[in-house]
């Protein structure tokens, strides 16, 4: 807010970037799922599937989200064998997502692989945004492996387990079960009988015999869709399912190649997040909608959209991204407005950033030449939005109506997260109006944001608090009464990608330093809807803004952290309780917000615009700098064009060379930040390398510079 709200003096802001230095170093890097929750759920489902097949923890198949009175009205699982104990639970690798579960009993090591059967999709790639997405017969495949680890053969009784509350029939003389009347489960073992057991159904299963030392196969298919087909039949057929899946998935065409890192836990996380994505992904009204995932965040939320599509422009998907702002925007309404949510006027503000962004992204100002008159609408109802808010008693004077807040606030009130977004929506807008040359649209505006962000000060200063650590910050709500940490996401936003606020505001650094002063397990607690728990990817919008603030090795740190709060499936809940207290889950899971804030984040610790400026490695972790590793962005789109660089340490660690290819011409600057040295600046123009040597404060250059 230039300096008008003292907040904290010049030595504060010192010390509190000193104290984060020191408590940032204290914390391991290691991505050890130390802090996973006790439960989880993955997805198991095609790109663009229209059937969101999941399997929790357990191993259990999950179907039929939000129906019969419970979460999940169809529960299938299996039991090899009695007494078995569970162990732990993997994908197949972090682009191949066949869940493997271990058990074992008394001599017995059991693993069931759970996985969709590629065989039947059609297509075999996501599906082309010009068409509309079909429901295929859809076949998901519980592949189970036993085996005797003893000396004697060993006779084993499964049972299947079916658990509904849907209509259940079980049919003996064709040796299959049904649900919701038409959706069919088969197996490889004969079924001899059923018991209920109110609503589960438990199907004894023939006898296995083992011998000792040996390992047998069976399966059980759940067969939906829009048709029925029983595929496969054999346990022969199920293993070559198996081997058809993982190529399947492995030759997929995802962008996995845009982003390599030499953590490989980071690694696995980039490349799960981008898979989560587009399995999350659905085609409506004949456009791809980037769906926040698949039980209750399935469907469109503005926000979230925004930055999935900033992800996917970012991984040069910039067809799908662009498709995903054209679906956005068939909610605009006849007054300009953006509407999916009553009352929350930030939409407005987002997808005017979300248009911008997107243009820059990919370098494409006819775009956004076409785009301008509905933008422009959206500007002028945020104008008219400002002028219901004229009376100089109202708490809200000069800002907008009372809204819904989100991240953790409900109802309609009087509060700062709409306010936020809509001023940093309007910097956009002025940005995208300077950069297509409208001196005069962008001065009309200009000014109309200088006056809504004097209104914004004005208000703030009115309603500043102070937290018990001493931290000056603003509130979310204007009447103070909630947790100081509650839903500040919205002003993480106004940092960064807002940038509404200069870089050394005290106002920034105070309220960073409230939340920072309730960090538990490495994340700001207590800011979303649990006030007891963690918002695992609001670690990245506190991170963006440290990062954007200049302290890039705080915002590295908080990537582990948030790293940490992933399942052993790469996958995290929306919340979730702290360690070792009793679990709250809260939101959706896979959380595909999530997936996008963690590529965003891993990518702009590497690269990061600022202004007509390219700023790299500013939270290049330094345990990325051991022998021999590489770090590179391929491709990544930037509003300077696609950036392609590698940066390459020796064999013996004590040296790294960095090497950039040449960027568009509006870039004024290329600024690599190095350990221990000032920023080296590269030529745009000319790109050029850059070698350096490790834990030593000098470094020399060559090329271009």
């Amino acid at each position: 807010m230039n300096n008008r709200i003292p907040v904290l003096s010049a030595l504060a802001l010192l010390l509190l970037r000193h104290t984060a230095a020191l408590a940032v170093e204290a914390r391991p890097c290691a991505v050890d799922f130390c802090y996973s929750p006790p439960e989880w759920q993955t997805a198991i489902c095609l790109p663009d599937d229209p059937q969101k097949s999941l399997v929790d923890k357990s191993g259990e198949l999950l179907y039929h989200y939000n129906q019969g009175g419970r979460e999940f009205a169809t529960r299938v699982s299996v039991e090899a064998a009695n007494n078995t104990v569970w162990r732990s639970q993997e994908l197949d690798s972090p682009r191949v997502p066949i869940v493997r579960t271990h058990r074992t009993a008394e001599g017995l090591e059991i693993l069931e692989e759970t996985f969709a059967v590629t065989d039947l999709a059609r297509p075999s790639a996501p599906t082309p945004p010009e068409t509309t997405n079909p429901v295929p017969a859809r076949n998901d495949l519980l592949l189970v492996h036993i085996t005797n680890t003893g000396h004697e053969e060993r006779s084993l009784r499964p049972k299947l387990i079916v658990d509904t509350v849907l209509p259940f029939a079980f049919d003996r003389d064709k040796q299959r079960a049904r649900v919701n009347h038409f959706e069919t489960i088969t197996t490889s073992l004969r079924m001899a009988g059923v018991e209920e057991k109110g609503t589960r159904r438990i199907i004894q299963l023939e006898q296995l015999t083992v011998a000792a030392g040996q390992t047998v196969h069976f399966f059980i298919l759940y067969s939906g869709g829009g048709a029925i087909v029983i595929d496969p039949v054999t346990v022969e057929q199920a293993l070559a399912c198996r081997e058809r899946a993982v190529e399947y998935w492995q030759a997929l065409p995802l962008p996995y190649q845009r982003v390599q890192v030499p953590d490989a836990g980071i690694q696995a996380l980039v490349d799960s997040s981008i898979r989560n994505i587009w399995q999350a992904r659905e085609i409506k009204k004949g456009l791809p909608a980037f769906q926040v995932g698949p039980t209750c965040y399935r469907g469109l939320w503005i926000v979230d959209g925004a930055f999935l599509l900033e992800a996917a422009a970012m991984l040069g998907e910039s067809n799908d991204a662009r498709n995903g702002v054209a679906y956005e925007l068939t909610y605009q309404q006849p007054d300009g407005r953006i509407q999916v949510m009553s009352n929350y006027w930030k939409e407005n503000g987002i997808v005017l950033w979300t248009c911008v962004r997107h243009a820059q992204l990919t370098q494409d100002k006819a775009w956004l030449e076409s785009m301008w008159p509905r933008l422009e609408r959206i500007a002028q109802f945020i104008q008219t939005l400002r002028r219901q808010t004229t009376n100089p008693a109202s708490v809200n004077y000069g800002l907008l109506p009372a809204g819904f807040p989100d991240g953790g606030i409900g109802g309609s009130i009087d509060e700062y997260t709409n306010p936020y977004w809509n001023l940093a929506g309007l910097h956009a807008f002025i940005q995208g109006a300077r950069w297509l040359g409208k001196a005069e649209t962008a001065d009309a505006w200009q000014r109309e944001y200088d006056d809504f962000l004097a209104a914004f000060e004005r208000r703030a200063r009115r309603d500043m608090k102070t937290d018990p650590q001493g931290n000056a910050y603003l509130p979310i709500r204007m009447d103070g009464q909630d947790l100081p940490q509650r839903a500040q996401w919205a002003f993480c936003h106004a940092v960064y990608p807002g940038q509404i606020f200069a870089r050394e505001d005290p106002f920034v650094a105070g309220t960073l330093a409230m939340l920072q002063a309730t960090e538990r397990e490495g994340m700001v607690y207590g800011t979303g809807w649990n006030a007891t728990g963690i918002w695992n990817y609001f670690a990245s919008f506190y991170g963006h803004a440290w990062l954007w603030q200049g302290n890039g090795r705080k915002a590295a740190q908080v990537l582990t952290a948030y790293a940490n709060h992933a399942a052993p499936t790469l996958v995290w809940r929306e919340e979730q309780s702290l360690r070792g207290e009793k679990f709250t889950k809260v939101g959706d899971m896979p959380h595909n917000w999530a997936s996008a804030e963690f590529i965003r984040l891993t990518i702009h610790l590497l690269a990061l615009d600022r202004g007509d400026e390219m700023h790299l490695f500013e939270g290049l972790p330094p345990e990325w700098l051991g022998p021999g590793m590489v770090t590179g962005l391929h491709g990544v789109a930037t509003p300077f064009g696609p950036l392609e660089l590698a940066l390459r340490v020796d064999q013996a660690g004590k040296s790294a060379t960095l090497s950039v290819q040449p960027l568009a011409p509006n870039c004024s600057g290329i600024f690599v930040h190095l350990p221990g040295a000032p920023p080296e600046r590269l030529s745009p123009e000319k790109g050029g390398t850059i070698t350096f040597p490790i834990h030593a404060p000098l470094h020399t250059a060559e090329g271009q510079k």
